[in-house]
């Protein structure tokens, strides 16, 4: 009885093609993992305009609201409605509802948002505000746009 040994080598093919292997799933995890970085920048710079937008604009809204204040605070209590009403509709940018006594004014952005605030017009030893609405909303629809980068050469 004769009992052979065979000894299977891989070889240089096997070698090579295991190093292709591993040198082609590097590449794929090099690229995906460059297009989550730069989706994740264009996504915090995005949103850190927004927000920096927004925070200009509420600026805008209480700058708006203490000039509406101001003016109901220099009012006196016995003065005609219609003279008060008139000194509140000469503040640029407010709108005076004068059947509900209801202010109303927008302040808009650069990136497609606006406040919207509502105030009740109330009295009783002086004119004061409540405010009924603060509203944050978007102009229009927002358009996105895809944008093809050369991987190779990366992004500035």
């Amino acid at each position: 009885m004769r009992i052979s040994k065979t000894n299977v080598s891989v070889g240089m093919g096997g070698t090579l093609i295991i190093t292709i292997f591993v040198v082609l799933c590097l590449m794929i995890f090099a690229v995906l993992s460059f297009v989550t970085a730069y989706s994740d920048l264009k996504l915090s710079n995005k949103a850190q305009e927004i927000t920096a937008d927004y925070y200009y604009i509420h600026g805008k809204a209480e700058e708006q609201l203490a000039e509406i204040s101001d003016v109901l605070y220099g009012i006196d209590i016995n003065e005609e409605m219609d003279n008060i009403l008139k000194k509140l509709s000469d503040i640029d940018g407010v709108y005076v509802d004068e059947e509900n006594f209801k202010l109303q004014y927008e302040v808009f952005g650069e990136e497609n948002q606006k406040i919207s605030v509502t105030l009740n017009l109330l009295h009783k030893d002086r004119f004061y505000y409540e405010i009924e609405a603060w509203n944050l909303s978007k102009i229009e629809l927002p358009v996105y746009e895809d944008e093809i980068i050369d991987i190779w050469e990366g992004i500035e």
